[in-house]
């Protein structure tokens, strides 16, 4: 039979209009669903990094109350430090870490840079940031943390940078900050009477520690001694306690001067001076405080500590 009319050709082609319109269903609900995923992540990535904002508001102003003395509680109400400098604790620095980890951005911007000493003229950095950057003056380099538009952080690391680098993505990569979290040091802290060796594999504790204490005089004894005869003996103590830590480092050094990466050096600047040629491994002086012998560990927050900036952007 003759198909006069067409029929079967207007059947085809309205069962082709039918698979197209299908087709396009199909797709606009993959493009909603694309649409709704993508608007998910634009909220999560902001929370994230409000988050990661109130987080360092927070730190910067716990630092800045801690600067005031304990009475003056009106001025403690008053005082902000939006790009004041603080060292945040182990357990801080570990919460900054891990808000950090969780910042992302679709635009693979986000930018970590380390440099050796100043920040040169062709970073990938606003003049700004790196004019503030420069602003701080550090002989163990510096890492930038940068989010455009919403924030940069300069940390000054406890141990030098070795090269320059950068690195750019959708995520901080962080694994400079993290090795050096875990780089094996030699530590010598130095006082008069009581000093430390230890020897730590990272920043959770010490491997191995020796306290080397002897008998430093004080004060001048109000026994009749004259003032220079009690100098001239508490120099003799002084450097006997030298004598003491320099054999004490030589045996350590002997023993895991092949694992540890650097000797950390700090304490009395007197003394300091005159150890600083005994250590034959990189040195690194930091200001250490007197160790406290009930949690010598806490010793190690000053050792890998990192100073924190934020840079108003």
């Amino acid at each position: 039979m003759v198909d006069l009319f067409g029929r079967k050709k207007l059947e085809e082609r309205i069962s082709e209009l039918e698979e197209a319109l299908a087709a396009q269903a199909k797709e606009t609900d993959e493009l909603r669903r694309t649409l709704e995923k993508r608007e998910e992540r634009i909220k999560r990535l902001a929370s994230a990094n409000q988050e990661a904002n109130l987080a360092l508001k927070a730190m910067e102003q716990r630092a800045a109350l801690k600067s005031v003395p304990s009475g003056d509680i009106e001025r403690k109400e008053l005082i902000t430090r939006p790009s004041g400098a603080w060292k945040p604790g182990k357990r801080e620095f570990d919460i900054l870490i891990e808000r950090l980890k969780a910042v992302r951005s679709p635009r693979e911007d986000l930018l970590v840079a380390a440099f050796t000493d100043s920040v040169p003229e062709d970073a990938a950095l606003p003049p700004q940031i790196r004019e503030s950057a420069m602003a701080v003056k550090s002989r163990r380099g510096r890492i930038i943390i940068y989010s455009p538009q919403l924030f940069a952080l300069q940390l000054i690391p406890p141990f030098p940078i070795k090269e320059r680098a950068s690195w750019e993505g959708g995520a901080f990569q962080l694994g400079l900050i993290e090795e050096m979290l875990y780089t094996p040091v030699l530590v010598v802290s130095v006082h008069a009477g009581s000093s430390l060796l230890g020897m730590a594999l990272g920043a959770g504790a010490f491997e191995i520690k020796e306290l080397v204490e002897s008998q430093v005089k004080e004060k001048h004894s109000k026994g009749g001694w004259s003032q220079k005869r009690f100098e001239r003996l508490r120099e003799e103590d002084i450097k006997n306690h030298i004598d003491a830590v320099v054999d004490g480092l030589a045996r350590m050094e002997a023993s895991y001067g092949g694992i540890a990466n650097y000797a950390v050096l700090g304490g009395e600047e007197s003394l300091v001076r005159q150890i600083k040629s005994s250590i034959h491994l990189p040195l690194v002086e930091r200001k250490l405080e007197k160790h406290d012998e009930k949690d010598i560990d806490s010793l190690l927050e000053e050792v890998y500590g990192f100073l924190c900036y934020r840079i108003e952007i």
